[in-house]
């Protein structure tokens, strides 16, 4: 790999004079549409976590400067590959990343001006079998992303009117950083159509039957009482009486719910247990589930106050593997409770800017490395570790008060087929800057509050996130997925005295060390998370948004998040000294690298190796 670097400015440059203007490819000129955004975000995420070197330059704003879409783009990037040429105009955006303007790419020297995936990708000079991975999922991507195009109506309709769990199937847009998107391996294009979120197609989940030696389980009531109440009385007696025909009673089996797609892809794998009669396959049985933007977690469109499922899938999203990970399943009900404990004897969050949290209630996992070295069938743990389980979470729609309605954070940051943002309406019922300023203190404040009171950090990325309003005028945030997800410092706790003790739930947590599960070993871990999922990777897309659709300058939104963290400061409600153990000004801080994650990460979960500016500290 002969990737080079040559350092972003920190800080904006500021035109000093009118460049030339040089002709770019104007939007939807060139390769399609979904091809085209691809090739957009791989380019900017080469360009953000410095893989690639690149010249910076002011220039005349990008078309029509009194339109806001496209004036935002003073910027020309000059950068070369494998001996080409590129160049777009881009904006400078929040933490340095880089917006390249649509359409803007072109090969300025080497070759066709135009610019397809599989000549960027070799221009990158990775060893063969990255480069056919990067290709092949970066293709993939394309391709979901134009079925959904021919097929699904999301785009020709703006979407504002749907409710909480239409806008989980109808918000097709995905990771708006990272390149691999809509990269799903081992999804067919029917798949795709049959359990992708976006197609909204519904279906049952299937059932297991799996020797009681092989799993762990943690559930808030005795096992035959909590699937009775899952399933309802019709449906477990359904599925006890498949069982008792096949032998499975539930004294000696326990019931595991499976995703259709993965117990088509696990077959072959599970064949040897299943002879074994360790594991017996039950049948589809229950209600009907549709995916969510996650894929794995799913919403009951049966029932839609019960619980969303969240199941492993054998596939790779953006740089990570979809399963459940394998000691954190189980343990999520104890996480659930003691955080659920924080916030219910927290006046500032029961009474001030309101937070919910979607407890995870119930978890379970096979664990099939606990079976015999002798049995029939070798070794069972091969491919299987993390496959097959299932945690349950309280839905959205049961915390609803009166008057109010949910939204996926993420819609905050979509544009309508009307060309609008989705929250344009709010913006002009309530006023921009009033609106900002409400939402900043709904949404920011009680993470912030739960980090540097409490001592706890979240994975507070917008898919984590839900919103909750009252015509459009930000009332509560909602916080979810903490299982796989949560940190915290021991010595930083501010009730060290009831942190859960894991090790009870799973002995796994008392042999392994800080930095490999949920206890860190620095607080700067518990700043790195918050920082990058809640700004550098969220709020940075609406304060890009909120400029190019609304000319509301991302300087402005910056600053009033900088306010609302000085009030904090100085209502004392935590000791500035705890606050000073997390808050930093220095004008650089680490960011996690999620391209060279995707490139270069095999054995390694994290990827905090280049620098950006910090625009909250400026």
């Amino acid at each position: 790999m002969h990737f080079l670097v040559q350092e972003v400015p920190t800080e904006p440059v500021r035109p000093t004079g009118l460049e030339a203007p040089e002709r770019v490819l104007a939007p939807g000129e060139g390769c399609d549409p979904s091809e085209e955004r691809v090739i957009r975000q791989l380019v900017e995420a080469l360009l953000f976590e410095r893989l690639v070197e690149f010249q910076l330059r002011p220039r005349t704003a990008w078309g029509d400067a009194d339109d806001p879409r496209r004036s935002v783009y003073r910027f020309a990037v000059h950068f070369r590959l494998a001996g080409e040429d590129y160049s777009c105009v881009a904006a400078l955006s929040a933490f340095g990343r880089l917006r390249l303007g649509e359409g803007s790419l072109r090969r300025t020297r080497g070759g066709s001006p135009q610019v397809d995936v599989p000549g960027l990708v070799r221009a990158l000079g990775l060893d063969a079998a990255s480069e056919a991975r990067l290709e092949g999922e970066l293709s993939q991507t394309v391709e979901l992303c134009r079925w959904n195009r021919r097929h699904l109506q999301h785009h020709l309709a703006p979407r504002r009117a749907l409710g909480f769990q239409d806008l989980e199937s109808a918000l097709v847009e995905g990771h708006p950083y990272h390149p691999c998107f809509k990269t799903r391996t081992g999804f067919s294009l029917e798949d795709h159509r049959a359990f992708g979120p976006e197609a909204g197609a519904e279906f049952q989940l299937e059932w297991l039957a799996i020797s009681r030696s092989l799993t762990r389980v943690a559930l808030p009531s005795e096992e035959g009482e909590f699937w009775q109440k899952e399933l309802g009385d019709d449906r477990f007696a359904d599925l006890m009486l498949r069982a008792k025909r096949c032998g499975a009673e539930l004294q000696r089996y326990a019931l595991f719910p499976i995703h259709p797609w993965q117990l088509r892809r696990l077959r072959p794998r599970l064949e040897a247990a299943i002879a074994a009669g360790e594991v017996i396959p039950l049948g589809a049985c229950g209600d009907r589930y549709r995916a969510t933007q996650s894929l794995r977690t799913l919403v009951n469109t049966t029932r839609p106050q019960k619980a969303n499922v969240k199941l492993p899938l054998d596939v790779v999203c953006t740089s990570s593997r979809r399963n459940l990970q394998a000691h954190f399943a189980c343990t999520a009900p104890l996480l659930s409770e003691w955080l659920d404990e924080l916030v219910a004897a927290d006046p500032y969050l029961k009474e001030g800017p309101r937070v919910v949290l979607l407890k995870e209630y119930a978890g379970m996992m096979f664990e099939p490395e606990r079976a015999a070295p002798a049995s029939a069938h070798g070794d069972p743990s091969v491919d299987l570790v993390g496959m097959v389980g299932a945690v349950y979470r309280e839905s959205v729609l049961g915390k609803l008060a009166a008057g109010e309605a949910a939204v996926p954070f993420t819609a905050l940051f979509a544009v309508e087929a009307d060309g609008r943002p989705f929250i344009a309406a709010w913006l002009e019922r309530h006023g921009t800057e009033v609106w900002v300023t409400r939402l900043i203190e709904v949404v920011l404040l009680p993470i912030w509050h739960l980090l540097v009171h409490h001592g706890v950090a979240f994975e507070a990325h917008a898919q984590n996130l839900v919103l909750l309003h009252q015509d459009g005028w930000p009332s509560r945030i909602v916080l979810r997925d903490f299982h796989e997800e949560t940190e915290f410092v021991a010595d930083f706790l501010a009730r060290p005295e009831l942190a859960p003790r894991f090790e009870r739930v799973d002995p796994y947590f008392a042999t392994i060390a800080d930095d490999d599960g949920y206890r860190m070993a620095s607080v700067e871990s518990l700043r790195q998370l918050f920082m990058d999922t809640v700004y550098v990777f969220n709020f940075a897309e609406l304060s890009f948004l909120l400029e190019r659709y609304c000319g509301f300058e991302e300087s402005r939104f910056w600053s009033r998040v900088r306010q609302h963290l000085l009030y904090y400061e100085r209502s004392g409600l935590t000791d500035p000294k705890r606050i000073a153990r997390i808050w930093v000004s220095d004008a650089q801080i680490a960011v996690e690298s999620l391209l060279k994650k995707k490139l270069l990460g095999a054995g390694r979960l994290e990827f905090f190796e280049h620098q950006t500016e910090n625009t909250v500290a400026r």
